[in-house]
C-alpha cells in the first residue's frame, strides 16, 4: 500500500525509442555532469533532466499501484532493494551527481593506451544510473561495462534503455547474480569497481559484503565509493534541527550545530578490506569510543555517515538520505564515562552494533 507521498512522486512512463533530440540532450547532460568545474549544486537541474529522461524511456512500471517493497530480495548479505526503489534513488540529486562524477573520474584515472577501461557495476538497477552518462560521452574503445543485478526485471529494463540509446557496444555482459557471491572471470578483471548498494550507516544492504568479495578478486581496482565511514558524535537536536525563520525562507543560512565528536568507529575502504581478508567470522572489527564523564542533558548521541565517492568528491551531512544522522541501535541513554565497543555485523541483517565494556 503506497502512502500519499509515494503517490506524489510517481509518474506514468512513456517508453519508446529515444528521439534524436533526446539522445543529444542525454549527451549534453552527461558532459555537464562529468565536467570537473561543475559543482554538485550546479548540477541540480541537470540531474533532474537526466532522471526525467530515464523515467520517460524506461520499461519499469512506475505507477502509484506499485509497492516500493515489491520485488526486493533478502540475501544472506543484506537486503537488495526492489527495482523501483533503485530507480527512485535517481531523484536524490547530490547523491546521483556525486557518484556519476566519481565513476567518471575513476575511469579517466584508469585509462589504458592499449584497451578500454573495464568497469564492473554491481547493483546496476533498472537505469545503470552511475554509468549510462559515461556511455554517452566515452566510446566503447575507451570504456566497457559488466552490469550485475540480482533482479531479472532490472536487467530487462536496463538492457532496453542501453539498446534504445544506442550504447549496446559498451556492455560486455549483463549478469543476473548476487554480487556478494560473484566470481569474476580471470580474463575480465575490472579496473574500476562500482557498487552503490548501501543504506545510511552501512546498515541493511550488502555494500560491505559486495565490496569485500569483489575487491578480493581485483585488488588493484579503483573502488567507487572509495571510502564510507561512520562516526559518533553528541549533538544538540534543538540546534541541529531548528526550524527556519519564515523571514529567512529561501535564503542560505549556515547551520549552527552544537556537536561533540567522539571519533570514527568504522570505515569501509580498500585498506581495511585487505586487512579483513582472513576474517571468516560473522562480524568485522570496529573502534571504541568513550562517552564524556559529564554529558549535558541537551546532547544526544548520533551516528554520522561520511562518503568519499572518489578523490575530492564527497557526500557529507544531509547531502543525501545516506548522510542523515542516526540514533544508535536501541536508542540507548548514557550517564557518562561508558566505553562503547563497536563491531560490524555481517549476514542477512548487516550493520553496526556495540556493547558497553565497562
Amino acid at each position: 500500500m503506497t502512502s500519499p507521498l509515494e503517490h506524489a512522486i510517481f509518474e506514468q512512463n512513456d517508453p519508446g525509442m529515444p528521439k534524436e533530440q533526446d539522445l543529444e540532450k542525454l549527451k549534453d547532460i552527461s558532459r555537464d555532469i562529468l565536467e570537473p568545474k561543475n559543482t554538485l549544486v550546479d548540477l541540480i537541474p541537470r540531474i533532474v533532466e537526466l532522471k526525467d529522461l530515464l523515467e520517460k524511456y524506461t520499461l519499469l512500471k512506475m505507477t502509484p499501484e506499485v509497492s516500493l517493497t515489491e520485488g526486493r530480495t533478502l540475501l544472506d548479505s543484506g537486503m537488495a532493494v526492489s527495482p523501483l526503489v533503485a530507480a527512485i534513488c535517481a531523484r536524490e540529486v547530490f547523491r546521483s551527481a556525486a557518484f556519476i562524477k566519481g565513476v567518471g573520474a575513476a575511469v579517466q584515472d584508469a585509462a589504458h593506451n592499449d584497451r578500454p577501461v573495464r568497469v564492473l557495476y554491481a547493483g546496476c538497477g533498472p537505469f545503470a544510473l552511475l554509468v549510462l552518462p559515461l556511455m554517452a560521452v566515452f566510446s566503447p574503445q575507451q570504456v566497457v561495462f559488466t552490469l550485475i543485478d540480482i533482479h531479472p526485471e532490472s536487467l530487462r529494463c536496463v538492457r532496453h534503455l542501453i539498446d534504445d540509446f544506442g550504447f549496446s557496444g559498451h556492455v560486455v555482459e549483463y549478469v543476473c547474480a548476487d554480487a556478494s557471491r560473484y566470481e569474476i572471470p580471470p580474463d575480465s578483471i575490472p579496473d574500476v569497481i562500482v557498487s552503490e548498494t548501501m543504506n545510511v550507516c552501512l546498515g541493511k544492504e550488502p555494500q560491505v559484503s559486495i565490496a569485500r568479495r569483489l575487491l578480493a578478486q581485483a585488488p588493484n581496482a579503483r573502488m567507487v565509493p572509495e571510502a564510507v565511514s561512520v562516526e559518533v558524535c553528541l549533538l544538540d537536536p534543538l540546534k541541529e534541527f531548528a526550524p527556519i525563520d519564515p523571514a529567512q525562507e529561501g535564503q542560505f543560512i549556515e547551520p549552527v550545530r552544537d556537536r561533540i565528536y567522539l571519533g570514527k568507529v568504522f570505515e569501509l575502504d580498500a585498506q581495511n578490506i585487505k586487512r579483513w581478508a582472513d576474517i571468516t567470522e560473522d562480524s568485522l572489527p570496529a573502534a571504541s569510543v568513550t562517552v564524556p564523564d559529564s554529558v549535558l542533558q541537551r546532547y544526544q548521541m548520533r551516528l554520522l555517515t561520511r562518503i568519499v565517492v572518489y578523490g575530492k568528491i564527497r557526500l557529507d551531512d544531509y547531502d543525501s538520505s545516506l548522510n542523515l544522522p542516526q540514533r544508535l541501535p536501541g536508542k540507548p541513554t548514557f550517564a557518562g564515562g561508558e566505553i562503547l565497543q563497536f563491531h560490524y555485523k555481517l549476514g542477512a541483517y548487516p550493520g553496526l552494533d556495540f556493547e558497553v565494556v565497562n
